[in-house]
Protein backbone atom coordinates (compact mmCIF):
# COMPACT_ATOMS: atom_id res chain seq x y z
CA UNK A 1 0.00 0.00 0.00
CA UNK A 2 1.23 3.71 -0.98
CA UNK A 3 0.95 6.52 1.44
CA UNK A 4 -0.10 9.05 -0.84
CA UNK A 5 0.67 11.84 1.73
CA UNK A 6 4.62 10.85 1.93
CA UNK A 7 7.13 12.75 -0.26
CA UNK A 8 10.59 12.64 -0.61
CA UNK A 9 13.02 15.31 -1.93
CA UNK A 10 16.43 13.92 -3.21
CA UNK A 11 19.25 16.38 -3.37
CA UNK A 12 17.95 19.02 -0.48
CA UNK A 13 17.47 18.55 3.22
CA UNK A 14 14.81 20.24 5.21
CA UNK A 15 15.52 21.15 8.54
CA UNK A 16 13.54 22.76 11.47
CA UNK A 17 14.40 24.77 14.41
CA UNK A 18 15.89 22.36 16.71
CA UNK A 19 16.57 19.57 14.13
CA UNK A 20 19.96 18.11 14.43
CA UNK A 21 22.66 19.97 11.83
CA UNK A 22 24.23 17.72 8.78
CA UNK A 23 27.80 16.67 10.43
CA UNK A 24 29.04 16.61 6.97
CA UNK A 25 28.43 20.42 7.24
CA UNK A 26 30.29 23.22 8.80
CA UNK A 27 28.87 24.35 11.92
CA UNK A 28 26.62 27.09 10.59
CA UNK A 29 25.48 24.41 7.85
CA UNK A 30 27.23 26.63 5.11
CA UNK A 31 28.47 24.45 2.69
CA UNK A 32 31.99 24.29 2.49
CA UNK A 33 32.69 25.60 -0.78
CA UNK A 34 30.71 29.01 -0.73
CA UNK A 35 32.54 30.17 2.83
CA UNK A 36 34.44 33.17 2.38
CA UNK A 37 38.58 32.72 2.84
CA UNK A 38 39.58 35.51 5.55
CA UNK A 39 41.29 38.78 4.05
CA UNK A 40 44.74 39.45 4.29
CA UNK A 41 45.22 43.31 4.49
CA UNK A 42 47.53 44.55 1.89
CA UNK A 43 50.39 46.62 3.54
CA UNK A 44 50.46 50.11 2.06
CA UNK A 45 53.62 51.55 0.74
CA UNK A 46 53.42 55.22 1.61
CA UNK A 47 52.98 53.92 4.96
CA UNK A 48 57.03 53.49 5.27
CA UNK A 49 58.09 54.41 1.73
CA UNK A 50 56.10 57.90 1.24
CA UNK A 51 55.49 59.47 -2.70
CA UNK A 52 54.41 56.00 -3.60
CA UNK A 53 57.79 54.44 -4.27
CA UNK A 54 59.27 50.89 -4.15
CA UNK A 55 61.83 50.58 -0.91
CA UNK A 56 64.44 50.31 -4.18
CA UNK A 57 63.55 53.27 -5.39
CA UNK A 58 63.39 55.11 -1.77
CA UNK A 59 66.62 53.74 -0.98
CA UNK A 60 68.14 55.02 -4.42
CA UNK A 61 66.99 58.55 -4.49
CA UNK A 62 65.80 59.76 -1.42
CA UNK A 63 68.69 59.22 1.00
CA UNK A 64 70.72 62.06 -1.51
CA UNK A 65 67.69 63.74 -2.94
CA UNK A 66 66.38 66.97 -0.28
CA UNK A 67 63.57 67.09 -2.47
CA UNK A 68 62.19 63.84 -2.81
CA UNK A 69 58.79 63.93 -1.51
CA UNK A 70 58.03 62.83 1.74
CA UNK A 71 60.42 61.21 4.96
CA UNK A 72 60.26 57.40 6.16
CA UNK A 73 59.03 57.87 9.96
CA UNK A 74 62.01 58.10 12.76
CA UNK A 75 61.26 55.71 15.24
CA UNK A 76 59.87 56.97 18.21
CA UNK A 77 62.52 57.39 21.07
CA UNK A 78 62.02 56.88 25.10
CA UNK A 79 60.66 59.09 27.03
CA UNK A 80 62.57 58.17 30.11
CA UNK A 81 66.58 59.32 29.49
CA UNK A 82 68.80 56.98 30.22
CA UNK A 83 71.42 58.29 33.20
CA UNK A 84 74.22 60.26 32.01
CA UNK A 85 77.78 58.66 32.64
CA UNK A 86 79.81 60.06 35.51
CA UNK A 87 82.93 61.94 34.12
CA UNK A 88 85.50 61.99 36.74
CA UNK A 89 87.79 63.92 34.62
CA UNK A 90 85.55 67.06 35.49
CA UNK A 91 86.42 67.12 38.99
CA UNK A 92 88.68 70.23 40.59
CA UNK A 93 90.94 71.00 43.47
CA UNK A 94 87.63 70.90 45.43
CA UNK A 95 86.81 67.07 44.83
CA UNK A 96 90.19 65.81 46.14
CA UNK A 97 90.86 68.27 48.98
CA UNK A 98 89.91 66.04 51.51
CA UNK A 99 92.50 63.69 50.35
CA UNK A 100 95.09 66.74 51.19
CA UNK A 101 98.32 64.99 52.20
CA UNK A 102 99.94 65.50 55.67
CA UNK A 103 102.64 68.50 55.19
CA UNK A 104 105.55 67.92 57.57
CA UNK A 105 107.47 70.18 59.94
CA UNK A 106 109.66 73.06 58.35
CA UNK A 107 113.53 72.37 59.93
CA UNK A 108 115.18 75.70 61.07
CA UNK A 109 119.51 75.33 61.26
CA UNK A 110 121.53 74.88 62.76
CA UNK A 111 119.86 72.58 65.48
CA UNK A 112 116.42 75.21 65.35
CA UNK A 113 119.13 78.01 66.90
CA UNK A 114 120.14 81.01 64.95
CA UNK A 115 122.82 83.76 65.37
CA UNK A 116 121.46 87.53 64.86
CA UNK A 117 122.51 89.18 61.48
CA UNK A 118 123.53 85.83 60.42
CA UNK A 119 121.61 83.30 58.00
CA UNK A 120 119.14 80.53 59.77
CA UNK A 121 118.44 77.60 56.60
CA UNK A 122 114.93 76.57 56.56
CA UNK A 123 114.41 73.04 55.25
CA UNK A 124 111.32 70.95 54.12
CA UNK A 125 111.58 67.24 53.36
CA UNK A 126 108.44 66.66 51.14
CA UNK A 127 107.76 65.71 47.64
CA UNK A 128 104.65 64.40 45.52
CA UNK A 129 102.46 62.32 47.50
CA UNK A 130 99.55 59.17 46.27
CA UNK A 131 96.95 58.88 48.50
CA UNK A 132 93.66 56.64 47.62
CA UNK A 133 89.94 58.11 47.33
CA UNK A 134 86.80 58.76 45.44
CA UNK A 135 85.59 61.37 42.96
CA UNK A 136 82.41 61.00 42.28
CA UNK A 137 82.09 57.62 44.35
CA UNK A 138 85.07 56.37 41.57
CA UNK A 139 87.58 54.80 43.01
CA UNK A 140 90.76 56.59 42.59
CA UNK A 141 94.02 57.08 43.11
CA UNK A 142 95.19 61.01 43.91
CA UNK A 143 98.82 62.04 43.22
CA UNK A 144 99.55 65.71 44.87
CA UNK A 145 102.64 67.42 43.78
CA UNK A 146 104.16 70.66 45.99
CA UNK A 147 105.35 73.33 43.07
CA UNK A 148 105.72 76.35 45.29
CA UNK A 149 106.70 77.45 48.85
CA UNK A 150 105.67 80.53 51.04
CA UNK A 151 107.80 81.24 54.07
CA UNK A 152 106.85 82.71 57.22
CA UNK A 153 109.72 83.69 59.67
CA UNK A 154 107.92 84.74 62.21
CA UNK A 155 109.56 87.86 62.32
CA UNK A 156 106.98 89.67 59.58
CA UNK A 157 109.46 88.27 56.67
CA UNK A 158 108.26 86.32 54.08
CA UNK A 159 109.83 84.73 51.04
CA UNK A 160 108.02 82.50 47.76
CA UNK A 161 110.02 79.81 46.06
CA UNK A 162 110.21 77.08 44.08
CA UNK A 163 112.56 75.08 46.21
CA UNK A 164 111.82 73.42 49.89
CA UNK A 165 114.98 74.57 50.86
CA UNK A 166 118.60 71.96 51.15
CA UNK A 167 120.53 71.76 53.96
CA UNK A 168 124.03 72.49 54.52
CA UNK A 169 124.97 69.04 54.74
CA UNK A 170 123.96 68.88 51.11
CA UNK A 171 124.97 71.75 49.77
CA UNK A 172 128.52 70.70 51.02
CA UNK A 173 127.96 74.01 52.22
CA UNK A 174 129.95 75.50 55.86
CA UNK A 175 127.03 76.73 58.54
CA UNK A 176 125.54 80.01 58.20
CA UNK A 177 125.77 80.04 54.65
CA UNK A 178 123.01 81.85 52.46
CA UNK A 179 120.38 80.00 50.65
CA UNK A 180 117.47 80.73 48.76
CA UNK A 181 115.58 79.49 52.10
CA UNK A 182 117.61 80.94 54.30
CA UNK A 183 117.07 84.00 56.46
CA UNK A 184 118.81 86.63 58.76
CA UNK A 185 117.12 88.02 61.88
CA UNK A 186 117.73 91.50 63.25
CA UNK A 187 117.15 91.06 66.74
CA UNK A 188 117.49 88.18 69.55
CA UNK A 189 114.16 86.42 70.48
CA UNK A 190 112.22 82.96 69.67
CA UNK A 191 109.89 83.14 66.47
CA UNK A 192 107.49 80.74 65.21
CA UNK A 193 108.28 80.17 61.67
CA UNK A 194 106.01 77.61 59.00
CA UNK A 195 105.47 77.97 55.53
CA UNK A 196 102.61 77.09 53.56
CA UNK A 197 102.82 75.00 50.56
CA UNK A 198 100.93 74.68 47.35
CA UNK A 199 100.18 71.39 45.86
CA UNK A 200 98.85 70.81 42.35
CA UNK A 201 96.82 67.19 41.85
CA UNK A 202 96.45 64.74 39.32
CA UNK A 203 94.33 61.63 39.56
CA UNK A 204 93.73 58.22 37.90
CA UNK A 205 90.70 55.31 38.13
CA UNK A 206 93.41 53.00 36.60
CA UNK A 207 93.36 54.08 33.05
CA UNK A 208 96.12 56.60 32.84
CA UNK A 209 96.48 59.98 34.90
CA UNK A 210 94.37 63.59 34.44
CA UNK A 211 95.17 66.61 36.00
CA UNK A 212 92.65 68.06 38.36
CA UNK A 213 92.18 71.79 37.78
CA UNK A 214 93.10 74.45 41.19
CA UNK A 215 95.52 74.23 43.67
CA UNK A 216 95.50 73.31 47.39
CA UNK A 217 97.59 75.00 49.84
CA UNK A 218 98.44 73.78 53.26
CA UNK A 219 100.51 75.22 55.66
CA UNK A 220 103.30 73.34 58.50
CA UNK A 221 103.02 73.06 61.93
CA UNK A 222 104.60 76.12 63.41
CA UNK A 223 108.38 75.70 64.20
CA UNK A 224 110.06 77.79 66.99
CA UNK A 225 113.71 79.24 66.61
CA UNK A 226 115.57 80.91 68.75
CA UNK A 227 117.71 83.53 67.59
CA UNK A 228 121.03 84.57 70.10
CA UNK A 229 123.18 86.86 70.20
CA UNK A 230 126.73 86.19 69.98
CA UNK A 231 129.51 88.62 71.09
CA UNK A 232 133.16 88.47 69.73
CA UNK A 233 136.50 89.35 71.08
CA UNK A 234 140.14 89.94 69.67
CA UNK A 235 142.33 87.62 71.19
CA UNK A 236 146.02 87.19 71.38
CA UNK A 237 145.94 83.58 70.60
CA UNK A 238 143.36 80.82 69.23
CA UNK A 239 141.67 78.30 71.40
CA UNK A 240 143.66 75.75 70.08
CA UNK A 241 146.62 77.37 71.48
CA UNK A 242 145.22 78.21 74.30
CA UNK A 243 142.23 76.60 75.76
CA UNK A 244 141.95 78.83 78.39
CA UNK A 245 141.61 82.11 76.96
CA UNK A 246 138.35 84.35 76.59
CA UNK A 247 135.22 82.59 75.30
CA UNK A 248 137.67 79.10 75.09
Amino acid sequence: MVNRDSSVSIGAVDTQPGDRADPKLPADNTPRNTRHAPSVPVEDPDVVYPGGLSSEEWFERCPYDSLCRGTIPEPEEDDEDEPAGVDIRTATIEDVAEYAPTVPDVVAEPGGMGVVGMPTNFVLDIGPQEVSGEIFDVPVTVRFTPVSYLFHYGDGATQETSSPGTSWTDLAAAQFTATPTSHAYSSPGEFDAHVDVRYTAAASAGTGWFPVPGTLTLPTDVTTVRIVEVETALVERTCTEDPGGPGC
